[in-house]
């Protein structure tokens, strides 16, 4: 089957475990999406970020991320439950509790890119 007119969005992952951003990048590519993974500035500009908040270095560069673009949606995905600080600083479209199910990752990330300017243009 052939779609034509689908877009295909830039996720950012950062996430610190190696074997978790590579689940979340398959996940990300299973949807036909791309998938980039967070080391300092990002060279591209992403529609959608999937960040583990209870890591700092994570949280402050999903934080950095959305001031520069205030309407870029967040998703969390943590071992720790949502800290109300947390959640009002980035204003995540779904925070998702550790374990969680593929489904649960690719309903919130096809949430995300719903509220992404990339369907808007």
């Amino acid at each position: 089957m052939v779609y034509e007119n689908v877009l295909m969005a830039l996720f950012l992952i950062i996430e610190p475990d190696e074997d978790i951003r590579r689940l979340y990048a398959a996940v990300v590519r299973g949807l036909g999406h791309e998938a980039a993974f967070f080391n300092g500035p990002p060279a591209a500009d992403p529609q959608v970020v999937l960040v583990e908040p209870a890591h700092p270095e994570s949280f402050d560069a999903a934080l950095r991320l959305q001031r520069d673009k205030p309407r870029l949606p967040v998703v969390c995905a943590s071992i720790d439950k949502p800290a109300q600080d947390m959640v009002h600083a980035l204003q995540a479209t779904t925070h998702l509790l550790k374990p969680f199910s593929l489904v649960e990752l690719t309903d919130a990330l096809q949430l995300a890119l719903s509220q992404s300017d990339l369907l808007s243009k």
